[in-house]
């Protein structure tokens, strides 16, 4: 004998929204066993029902959406939407693809050791970004795409690159030829482009680039503005315009660096001369032309700054400039918003500084600089300014002015600072000489930075061992010059793959490397000395308009959300 229970389904109520009966267990009598049976009539719930669809739709989705093309192979009917999809996949994915695919052909996949690195830095010439690509400027051939982008410049593979600058929208570099090139949105427009070849001239040695011009120097003391803007050129019917000096160069003195603010430069003579232009009518607007005004002047025109010291480098800020003598004071004019002049506490009868003077807190002791102390470098950001400092034995780097993006590298975001704070990570360091069994202190080779981030390339000891010989001199295993990178890093300028802040100088992987992996695990970026390479080994270059053995040294260059690293001839 056995037993036979129907259960009863709930019956869900939908104007109370409550279950009318609960499931109930109903035993038949043994007579009925023999007659047919006759259940309940089910009541089904509607909420079940539309919780199969989705559950059933959202299933065969997910099947479809990851295994298409397999079942468009069986199911011919189903391909169409498959092929349409990858024939014609969304811009910017397909530009990423593009990227990836030209990085995988131009870089290692893996990290790299620092005898790797240096040997693929010394064989692989070429323009190396890494940051932002809104405007183009990492890869012309995709503008638009925002961070993190990480490539060679397609056009400069292969090219011993003397000098190169980036500005917001446009960039340019000048080859080992001559050959000067420009590209990003702001020079060609909102297309895919290559680099253009705007000017060819043997002698330029080195570019700047502002908000609408690129600024060139070459051997001869000539300084040339070509416009930035390619659709729109802001020099009328010129290509380019020599500015005049005023008063001219004396006898046999020339002109040997200058630097680039948003709308104005400095250039530096042999004879310790100083003079300044404005490139637009902006360019004097906050004084710091250095000429006691901020009164209009006259564009593409240099002046020189009147004064009986003896300088030796101009850095630009935005709307600001430093200068450094030979005896170690620094100097400064223009924009003081954010204490990048280091006049201590803000006021607004400090926000802009017309005269050029010593900077007042630069030195503990005020405007007078200690016996023992000089100063032997100086870099500007926007509003952020630098200084290398030596006192006694100690070497400090030194900066003041904007912090907010962790530019100071003190550890804190500051937003404006006024009196000079010691950037830790790079003062007071010392290492073990092994040549001369001594303890000596380190300093840095270079100091780069871009409007809000920066990089220092220190001088720790190498043992690569310069000699025309080459490469096979050096003893194993090699190791290179340290690099750290700290401020804004919104757009991956100094390590992609993070988005945020470094306040501190932080050790970056190679910028010519691909960046999957452990980004916490890495092998610090290392920058290559100077060595004498074969012409043959370099990849992509030409070698029959280059010597047999060439001296090349990796250099680096910043600009507003990009960092780059290049071979240089020296």
């Amino acid at each position: 004998m056995f037993r036979a229970a129907i259960l009863r389904v709930p019956k869900f109520n939908v104007r109370s929204g409550r279950i009318r009966s609960y499931i109930q267990r109903r035993t038949l009598s043994p007579s009925q066993y023999d007659g047919e049976i006759v259940g309940v009539e089910p009541v089904v719930s509607p909420l079940a029902v539309g919780a199969s669809v989705v559950f059933v739709g959202g299933l065969f989705y997910y099947i479809y959406s990851e295994h298409r093309q397999t079942i468009a192979s069986f199911l011919p009917f189903m391909g169409s939407p498959a092929s349409e999809s990858s024939a014609s996949p969304k811009p910017e994915q397909d530009a990423r693809d593009k990227i990836r695919k030209q990085r995988t052909q131009m870089v290692p996949k893996s990290e790299l050791t620092a005898a790797e690195q240096l040997k693929w830095a010394w064989t692989h010439p070429g323009l190396y970004v890494t940051g932002s690509n809104e405007f183009g400027l990492a890869d012309p051939q995709h503008p638009g795409l925002i961070s993190g982008v990480k490539c060679a410049v397609p056009g400069l593979e292969g090219k011993l690159i003397r000098s190169a600058a980036f500005s917001k929208t446009h960039a340019t570099a000048v080859d080992s030829s001559g050959a000067l090139f420009q590209w990003g949105t702001g020079f060609a427009g909102s297309v895919p482009h290559m680099p253009t070849c705007t000017l060819k001239d043997a002698s330029i040695c080195e570019v700047a680039a502002t908000n609408d011009f690129v600024v060139v120097r070459d051997n001869k003391s000539r300084i040339r503005v070509l416009s930035g803007k390619n659709a729109s050129n802001q020099l009328g019917s010129n290509t380019d315009v020599s500015l005049s000096f005023e008063p001219r160069l004396g006898w046999r003195e020339s002109v040997v660096s200058m630097s680039a603010g948003r709308s104005h430069i400095a250039v530096t003579t042999n004879s310790g001369h100083v003079y300044t232009a404005s490139l637009d009518k902006d360019g004097n607007s906050r004084g710091q032309l250095g000429h006691g005004s901020n009164a209009s002047v006259q564009p593409l025109q240099m002046h020189r700054i009147q004064s009986n010291l003896h300088f030796t480098s101009a850095a630009c800020g935005d709307e600001h400039t430093l200068l450094l003598t030979n005896d170690g004071d620094v100097l400064g004019c223009g924009a003081n918003d954010f204490g990048q002049l280091a006049t201590g506490a803000y006021s607004s009868g400090k926000a802009t500084m017309r005269e050029l003077a010593p900077l007042p807190r630069l030195w503990k002791s005020g405007f007078l600089r200690p016996q023992d102390a000089y100063a032997v470098g100086i870099a500007a950001g926007a509003a952020t300014s630098y200084a290398q400092i030596v006192q006694g034995e100690a070497r400090r780097v030194l900066a003041w002015g904007r912090g907010i993006d962790g530019q100071l590298g003190t550890g804190t975001l500051t937003h404006m600072q006024g009196v000079p704070v010691v950037i830790p990570e790079l003062s007071d360091r010392e290492e073990f000489d092994e040549t001369l069994q001594a303890r000596r202190p380190l300093g840095l080779r270079s100091l780069i930075t871009g409007a809000s981030h920066a990089l220092a390339v220190c001088d720790n000891r190498s043992n690569v061992v310069l000699d025309k010989s080459g490469a096979s001199v050096n003893a194993a295993p090699l190791f290179g010059h340290d690099v750290v990178v700290w401020g804004s890093n919104a757009s991956g300028q100094c390590e992609p793959g993070r988005r945020h802040r470094f306040a501190e100088p932080a050790h970056p992987p190679p910028l010519f490397t691909s960046t999957s992996g452990n980004l916490d695990n890495k092998v610090p970026l290392q920058a290559a000395p100077p060595q004498w390479i074969e012409s043959a080994q370099l990849r992509d270059a030409d070698s029959s308009s280059l010597p047999k053995k060439v001296l090349v040294e990796q250099m680096f260059v910043a600009g507003p959300d990009v960092t780059a690293a290049f071979l240089r001839s020296c």
